[in-house]
């Protein structure tokens, strides 16, 4: 177990900003904050019956519905926004007329023969689809469902089907649509072919799609809202449904190497900051933690709600630096929707039954572990090119509504901050200032173990190194 563990920080962290040796907090970002921009990739896969296929075409249809009312309000929907809305069902629309709309435009878009063919097909395969593929097939098919919903809107005096929508374009379509299902269902069956190599053709349309999507933007083929919705919408939704596997999460970065110049260059302020050095304290199965002043509980009262907190044991996770990441199952893992809404809509077919998804789901109490378990691993993947940062995290995630900062902002106990490194370029001002904050805490809590160093560079070494500050004593009365 490692005894220490390192939190590099700017100044603006420790003394402008937030003053966190003062304060002895520790503030848990969204991944979305994080240098590492696919901190929020999930190897997703669905495998799934007649049902839920049919269920997660059902609720492409409603986000689309709720997605165009938006845009036409005149707000910007990009993949947060369609994130911050996904998890809708069909009970959560408001009577008349949209609920009409949703249904009748649903049945529209489940009734078209394309839409049967690829429930067909991905009910009878046994190899994953992907989210590459999953987003191929939901653009061929988006015309279908544009149709389907702007018949409705025009029905309801709302607005007139876009002029591509047309009956021989449709016909087109709806051929080469199904031309290629049928082709990629082959793939999984050709003698030495590989899942990879499927879904790095599926990629390699995907990104031409993005080209289209660009360069439609900049020449200004038709107004932003409608380039969204007639080429964005497939991708940014299935880039949301990440949203319905697990819960949110936020984290705090660790490392065990406080000398490594690329990370005081990153973290560090351009090594004009500082790195704080955690004393770790082993659990029961030696794992290293640190005690954190966490949300334990709510208690309602007649004019607010107040939130207890206490100190608990919080792990550390190492990070594993792979090019694999841990595949979750999509129709399996649906741990972010409520159990009615699951048995409500996800798993309930048209006549009543449940989709053989719902056994194997949370049936026990194995299940649920498991579930956990691949919801934290999936939090601890990173690629090669950063296991120079030997990186440990804390990984904050809860029933209680996490959003606000201050929820997820947690107190630490000074004991467990053994020491301070200072950068090679820590200005002298700088330097003062936490020497002063350290010393006064020091005083209050009667202690004179802490430990002041700093980062000097070594030219035979051609490296930088930790000197000690042992000449800086704390003293108290």
């Amino acid at each position: 177990m490692v005894s220490h563990l390192y939190r590099f920080r700017s100044t603006k962290q420790l003394l402008d900003g937030f003053n966190e040796p003062d304060a002895q907090q520790i503030y848990f970002a969204p991944p979305e904050d994080l240098n590492d921009p696919i901190e929020t990739f999930k190897d997703l896969v669905w495998t799934g019956d007649e049902i839920v296929w049919r269920n997660l075409l059902r609720h492409y249809i409603l986000i689309f519905i709720e997605a165009t009312s938006r845009v036409f309000s005149g707000v910007d929907c990009d993949r947060n926004q369609v994130r911050s809305f996904v998890s809708m069902v069909p009970d959560n629309l408001p009577p008349a007329p949209v609920r009409e709309i949703y249904d009748r435009s649903s049945n529209a878009f489940l009734n078209e023969m394309a839409v049967r063919k690829l429930v067909e097909l991905m009910a009878g395969r046994t190899s994953p689809i992907r989210r590459y593929e999953l987003t191929n097939y939901l653009r061929s098919l988006h015309p279908f469902a544009m149709d389907a919903v702007f018949k409705e809107y025009a029905a309801h005096g709302i607005m007139a089907p876009p002029s591509f929508l047309i009956g021989e374009n449709l016909e087109s379509m709806r051929a080469n649509a199904i031309k290629m299902m049928e082709s990629a269902a082959l793939l999984p069956a050709i003698e030495n072919a590989s899942e990879t190599a499927a879904e790095a053709f599926f990629a390699a349309n995907d990104s031409a799609v993005d080209q289209l999507q660009l360069i439609a933007r900049y020449q200004k083929a038709g107004p932003d809202s409608l380039v969204y919705l007639c080429l964005s919408f497939p991708s940014t939704y299935v880039g949301a449904l990440d949203k319905l596997v697990h819960p949110d999460w936020y984290v705090a970065c660790f490392s065990a190497n406080p000398t490594n110049a690329s990370m005081w260059g990153a973290y560090g302020d351009g090594h004009r900051g500082a790195c704080l050095k955690f004393r770790t304290t082993p659990n029961s199965l030696g794992a290293p933690t640190l005690s954190l002043n966490t949300v334990t509980g709510l208690g309602g009262f007649k004019d607010r709600n107040e939130y207890y907190r206490s100190f608990v044991p919080t792990e550390f996770c190492k990070v594993q630096y792979s090019p694999a990441y841990p595949a979750v199952d999509f129709f399996r893992t649906l741990g972010s929707i409520s159990l009615k809404s699951l048995n409500g809509f996800w798993y309930k077919g048209d006549d009543g039954r449940f989709s053989s998804c719902r056994e194997t789901a949370f049936k026990d109490q194995a299940a649920r572990d498991e579930y956990w378990r691949t919801f934290e691993s999936s939090l601890v993947f990173k690629t090669a090119e950063w296991a120079h940062e030997e990186e440990y995290r804390l990984l904050l995630h809860s029933g209680f509504d996490l959003r606000e900062k201050p929820m997820r902002t947690l107190q630490y106990k000074f004991e467990d901050l053994s020491g301070i490194i200072l950068g090679a370029r820590t200005d002298m001002a700088d330097r003062l200032r936490i020497m002063k904050i350290i010393d006064q805490k020091c005083s209050r809590e009667r202690r004179s173990d802490f430990e002041f160093f700093e980062v000097r560079y070594a030219p035979g070494e051609a490296a930088f190194n930790l000197q000690p500050l042992g000449l800086l004593k704390i003293k108290y009365d």
